[in-house]
Formats: structure tokens, C-alpha cells, sequence
């Protein structure tokens, strides 16, 4: 799962990629997305 830290917009990945060493990059808001494991606290 990735969220963008600032409009907290999600992309759940259900199948990662198996190439060695691949590492998916996805950008919003002009910024890389976090890596994340969980979702986010509710306020």
C-alpha cells in the first residue's frame, strides 16, 4: 500500500512485480508515494 502524505490518496498493490531488485514508483502531489502497512489512524 502506498498514500501520499499530503491529499492521502491510496494505491493498494494486490501483485508486486518479481524482477530482483524492482521497486514500483509512484508520485502525487509533485512527490514520491510512502510505502505503507496499514491504514491511517482515523482523526
Amino acid at each position: 500500500m502506498y498514500r501520499c502524505v499530503n491529499c492521502q490518496l491510496e494505491i493498494h498493490v494486490t501483485k508486486g512485480c518479481d524482477c530482483e531488485g524492482c521497486e514500483p514508483e509512484f508520485r502525487c502531489c509533485g512527490n514520491p508515494l510512502e510505502k505503507v502497512t496499514e491504514p491511517p489512524a482515523n482523526d
